[in-house]
């Protein structure tokens, strides 16, 4: 697939191996020519555990053995409007310097309602506000079964009543909005 199939302007995206932030690089950047043009190359040799047998319980053996790997480098283009609504946490070349915002806060810390504890007070909320006070009531109903519900207080008296189940999301220490 090549950057002139695309309607809209189009980025290249390198993914760092280690899970960190993404690379975002325009197509012509000379950082990432070796991906553009396809190149392909011999990958420096690394260790691998392969299955070699069972022993005599059932549990599989492995050996460490060393690999050798050819390598394909490939351009992997994305739209501007794809990048945007990935959700991908990346960050923009410094050499290029690609016109598009940089996405590279953190993620913020998740919790279920009904998980909320007294640590969780003053804390603010993304959408909600400041944490001043919560309920969490449980009922057994005439039937038998139990219903579970989380009253919260926010900052000016706003009050919500959310299930358990529901995630609520608040920023980590270091993270900007």
């Amino acid at each position: 697939m090549s950057e002139t199939q695309y309607e809209e302007p189009v980025y290249v995206v390198n993914q760092r191996r280690e899970g960190g932030l993404a690379m975002v690089h325009m197509p012509d950047c000379r950082t990432i020519r070796h991906q553009v043009e396809q190149d392909i190359r011999d990958e420096y040799p690394r260790w691998d555990y392969e299955p070699v047998g069972t022993d005599g319980q059932g549990d599989q053996i492995y050996e460490r053995t060393l690999l050798f790997d050819i390598q394909r480098f490939q351009a992997v283009y994305v739209t501007r409007s794809s990048l945007l609504a990935s959700g991908l946490r990346y960050r923009t070349c410094g050499v290029c310097k690609p016109e598009i915002a940089e996405r590279n806060h953190p993620k913020p810390y998740s919790i279920e309602a009904g998980k909320l504890s007294e640590k969780h007070l003053g804390k603010e909320f993304i959408g909600w506000g400041v944490l001043e006070r919560f309920t969490i009531t449980g009922r057994l109903n005439q039937d038998g079964s139990r219903s579970v519900t989380v009253d919260a207080e926010f900052e000016g008296g706003i009050h919500y009543r959310f299930s358990p189940e529901t995630r609520l999301e608040y920023p980590r220490p270091n993270q900007r909005r």
